[in-house]
Order: C-alpha cells, then sequence, then structure tokens
C-alpha cells in the first residue's frame, strides 16, 4: 500500500480550515425560533444568514475591502443601492460588515461627486440611499469616526445630485430607467421595451423621496460630527422639496403620488409602489397619508398574498415580469417602515407578517430566496425577467435570481424591526411589538449574538404579549402589546 503524501494531509489540513472559517460567521448569526407555529420560519431565518454570508466577497483587485453581490450569478460588481439595503441586512449580523461593505462605493466615487451605478456601469448613478442606510446603522455603531471618514464622500454626492439631476423647478428627473433601479417599470417603458420615456423631463416621484431622505439624513449624520451649519442647510432643502412634491406629484381625487410629465404638462397616472416612497421621506401630510395607506391595505391593489407589488394589481400595466408587476423586498420594507414612521404600525405589522410568512413558505419548497416574488401565488413559474430585452443583454434566464441576499435578506428585519418592533439607537434599546391575530398562541424567541441579547415574545393576543428580554445575563419582563413599549439602557 502506497504511503498517503504529506501534501494531501496539508491538503485537507487547507480544506478543514476553510470549512471552519465558512462556517465560523454563522455560529455569531441571529436565530429565529417560532413555538406552535410553522417551522419553516426558523430554518428559512437562519438560511437567509447563510447565504448572506456567501455572498460577502474578500478582498480582491479592484477592491481592497470586502464588498458583496446580491447573488452568486454577479460576479465582481458592487451595486450602488444593492450595497446599502444588504448593508442594512448585515445590520443585526455584523454592524462592522455593513460599515466595511460601503467603501467600495467610496473607492469608485468620481472627482465630481457622482457615485456611479456600479463599479463597472459608470456612465449614471443609482437611487441615492446610502446617507439614509448608513444613518440607519450608525444608529447601531455610535462610530462617529467612520462618519467623519465616509460624510465627504455623501455631501459631495448630494451636491452632484443637486447640480446634475434637478429640474429648474427643484425637483428631480432619472437620467435613464436603469439609473432608478426599476429597468422595466411601465412608468419608463412598454412590455416590450420599444418604447421608453424621455425622462428628462418627468419629475420622478421616487427619486424625489429619495432625496428628501437623503438631505434628512445628511442633516442627521452633520449633526452627529457637529457640523451644524450643514444640517441646517440639508433640512432647509428638504422642506423646499416636500413643498415642491405635494404641490406637483399629488393628485387630490386619487390619493396618490404620480410622476409629472412637465413635456404634456400633466401627471403620469400609473398607479405603482413609488406612490407610497413619500412616506419614507415624511413628506405627506396625515390625511394625505391614510389617503395612501388605503390603497397599500386593499386587495385588490397592493395588499396581496405576498404584498406590494410595483404594479398595483387593477392597473392595467400589471405584468409579472420585474418591475411591472411582482413584488420586491427593498421598496416593500421601504414602504412599511414609512408606515411604521406615520403610526400605522398594525397595518405594517399585517404586511411584513405576509410578507415573513410568504417568503419563508416558498423557501420551504425551494430551499432558496428569489430576487423577486409573485404577489398572488406562492410559485415563481409565473414570472418573467425583462421579456421586452434580449436575453443576451441581460446575461441571466428569464427567471428570478436564486439565492438572492441580497436585498431579499430585508424579510428578516422586518420580523426583527416591525413583527418584534426592536431599535436601537445609540445605547438605548426600545421593544415595542406588533402582531396580527394569525400570531395569536405562538412564542417568538430571537437570539442577537451580537448584541448579547435575546428576547421572547409570547402572544396571548395581538393586544396581549409578555416579552421577556435578556442582556448580559440581566432578564426584563414587560407587558406589553396594542401600542405600547418597553425601554432600557445598555
Amino acid at each position: 500500500m502506497k504511503l498517503i503524501s504529506s501534501h494531501f494531509f496539508r491538503f485537507l489540513f487547507f480544506a478543514f480550515t476553510l470549512a471552519a472559517l465558512a462556517a465560523e460567521p454563522e455560529l455569531n448569526a441571529p436565530s429565529l425560533m417560532v413555538q406552535k407555529g410553522h417551522d419553516y420560519w426558523d430554518k428559512a431565518f437562519a438560511d437567509s444568514y447563510r447565504l448572506l454570508t456567501l455572498n460577502l466577497k474578500p478582498p480582491e483587485p479592484p477592491f481592497t475591502t470586502r464588498y458583496v453581490v446580491p447573488g452568486p450569478k454577479f460576479k465582481k460588481e458592487v451595486y450602488l443601492w444593492d450595497t446599502a439595503f444588504i448593508a442594512l441586512v448585515w445590520r443585526w449580523r455584523d454592524a462592522s460588515v455593513a460599515q466595511e461593505i460601503f467603501l467600495p462605493l467610496f473607492a469608485i466615487a468620481k472627482p465630481d461627486g457622482m457615485i456611479p451605478h456600479s463599479s463597472l456601469q459608470t456612465r449614471d448613478s443609482q437611487p441615492p440611499v446610502l446617507s439614509w442606510a448608513l444613518w440607519r446603522i450608525f444608529q447601531a455603531t455610535g462610530d462617529r469616526a467612520y462618519l467623519e471618514r465616509v460624510y465627504p464622500c455623501l455631501k459631495n454626492y448630494n451636491r452632484w445630485l443637486y447640480a446634475e439631476r434637478s429640474m429648474p423647478n427643484g425637483l428631480f428627473f432619472w437620467d435613464n430607467r436603469y439609473e432608478s433601479g426599476l429597468d422595466n417599470s411601465p412608468r419608463f417603458t412598454n412590455r416590450s421595451a420599444t418604447r421608453i420615456r424621455d425622462l428628462s423631463k418627468i419629475a420622478a416621484v421616487d427619486l424625489c423621496s429619495y432625496m428628501v431622505m437623503d438631505d434628512l439624513s445628511l442633516a442627521q449624520l452633520a449633526e452627529a460630527i457637529g457640523r451644524k451649519e450643514d444640517a441646517a442647510e440639508f433640512r432647509k432643502k428638504a422642506r423646499a422639496l416636500k413643498e415642491l412634491v405635494n404641490h406637483y406629484l399629488w393628485d387630490e381625487k386619487d390619493g396618490l403620488y404620480y410622476d409629472f410629465d412637465f413635456k404634456k404638462n400633466r401627471l403620469v397616472k400609473i398607479n405603482s409602489n413609488s406612490s407610497f416612497l413619500p412616506l419614507c421621506a415624511g413628506i405627506p401630510s396625515r390625511t394625505q397619508a391614510q389617503k395612501l395607506v388605503s390603497h397599500i391595505m386593499d386587495p385588490a391593489e397592493y395588499n396581496t398574498l405576498i404584498p406590494l407589488p410595483t404594479i398595483a394589481l387593477n392597473d392595467p400595466n400589471f405584468f409579472l415580469d420585474m418591475w411591472m408587476g411582482p413584488s420586491w423586498l427593498n421598496l416593500d420594507y421601504l414602504v412599511i417602515l414609512g408606515m411604521k414612521d406615520y403610526g400605522f404600525n398594525a397595518e405594517a405589522a399585517d404586511l411584513a407578517w405576509k410578507l415573513a410568512d410568504g417568503l419563508y413558505q416558498v423557501w420551504s419548497r425551494d430551499h432558496t430566496f428569489y430576487e423577486f416574488y409573485d404577489p398572488q401565488s406562492l410559485e415563481i413559474k409565473n414570472l418573467h425577467r425583462k421579456t421586452g430585452i434580449p436575453a443576451t443583454w441581460c446575461g441571466r434566464e428569464d427567471t428570478p435570481v436564486k439565492d438572492f441576499v441580497g436585498w431579499t435578506g430585508l424579510v428578516n428585519n422586518l420580523v426583527i424591526e416591525v413583527l418584534f418592533g426592536l431599535s436601537k439607537n445609540g445605547d438605548a434599546w426600545t421593544l415595542r411589538p406588533y402582531l396580527p391575530g394569525q400570531a395569536s398562541g405562538q412564542t417568538f424567541s430571537l437570539s442577537l449574538p451580537p448584541e448579547s441579547l435575546e428576547i421572547s415574545l409570547e402572544v396571548k393576543s395581538p393586544e396581549q404579549i409578555r416579552a421577556i428580554a435578556r442582556k448580559n445575563q440581566k432578564q426584563m419582563t414587560f407587558e406589553l402589546g396594542a401600542g405600547k413599549s418597553a425601554a432600557w439602557q445598555e
């Protein structure tokens, strides 16, 4: 019998070491347990973090730090808004990684302040959600040194957007449909992509909302590092833009925000979930917000099996192709957070529950998370991916991308931040659970190892929830529900 080479043993040692390193991050990942409920929630919740870790890439040229891709089919390219949302998933997994993965974007920023669409697509930009995401991460870390490092880049990007994407009247437009992130939305093109609107004269409700969010987030970031004059200027810009959005883009009769075509001098009346993004920016009055929520909660429009399709079910433009109708977690997440900001907590919880249960059920069958979902079914067989664009242009099949974690991982954030109602600001924690009637009789246990925190919710009814929080070997018990909250300091 031949002796086994020492090279073989070295290979085995190296392989086992790599396996251990690959598995190690999951030991510290958040976990969920549901008693007397659906066991697929536990497994799907955990697998989302496994895929999140797999989509984190080591430093390699041209990147000097780790970076993230939305899924395995995306090769060595960082995307602007994908990174921002993925960082928010990492925020509960490892906030230091959440900070690190922004750095490749700042490294590719141009001298005039522009941050490109991606590291390979540098002609245009993408939805400006970086400052908004970084403010949410700063609330978890309190890392002012990091803010000092990245703030100039964020400020310069805001300046570039005002210089290059604002109309003479102060509203904002997309340079092209790809820059919007909603490549084939009927707001921009027909199904076959044979007709494309001239966007230079169309004020975009989503971009205007993102810009208010950017201004307000930059004001908060500026205050955190002592830039009071900057903060005041950003708030002034936000106020002015809010007024313009309400003046030009609100339709009182429909109770919706729309794009406005200044070439034709009329609203572009397509009922899309971009109409609800002003909620995230604090643009609507309470009365306007109520009208928006009535659309959101209407089963004929947006309150579907997997909620918040990109186009309302009853709009003639609805079609199960990417941004023409399917549900996407990044926009769903934004809209639900906006609803919470306006105090529509029960409605937000209802949607968050349906999204989580729907996606986790799909995972239980297919053992993967997808790029987008059918709002009316737990199947993906009816979904398409840019049918009007040749497959060679897309480089991918005519189905949603698999293992997309990616912003689809925000489904776990909905569980943590909306259903558990957990938030952190510096050393201050708040727990305000909202759960729908379907959760009655179940117990939900959440473990956040990075925060040394465990929370258990015993749900007798949405109005009666017994909460137990364990933090650093200290146990606290609260009687919650019906909007009650508990708070503690570290």
